[in-house]
């Protein structure tokens, strides 16, 4: 009986860090760039919004840039789009480094 007890508990917590480990939902604070040049644009003869726009037709994806750190955004490209350049927050699952997105906003 003692033994079933403590596999159960065991396998329970097994299971809750497996859940923990697939995503956490997170709200971010950054700039919407793009996974090549993150901060720092290379397109120095277009705007930072010109230059995300144009990575990310040449198949980069959209990302947010939040302190030193750069995460890849999967889902509403279209709002993305919009928010090219600006400060955004950002309301999603981070799984790793790739944030999946469910809400993203202008920030002042």
């Amino acid at each position: 009986m003692k033994t079933t007890i403590k596999l159960t508990a065991v396998l329970m917590l097994a299971l809750t860090c497996a859940f923990a480990a697939v995503g956490q939902q997170q709200s971010l604070t950054g700039i919407v760039t793009d996974s090549m040049c993150a901060a720092t644009h290379m397109a120095k003869d277009k705007t930072p919004a010109e230059c995300t726009q144009m990575c990310v037709k040449d198949g980069m994806k959209y990302a947010l840039a939040a302190g030193k750190k750069v995460y890849t955004l999967e889902g509403h490209e279209a709002e993305l789009a919009k928010l090219a350049g600006q400060k955004v927050t950002v309301r999603g699952t981070l799984k790793g480094d790739t944030l999946s997105v469910q809400e993203v906003t202008a920030s002042k």
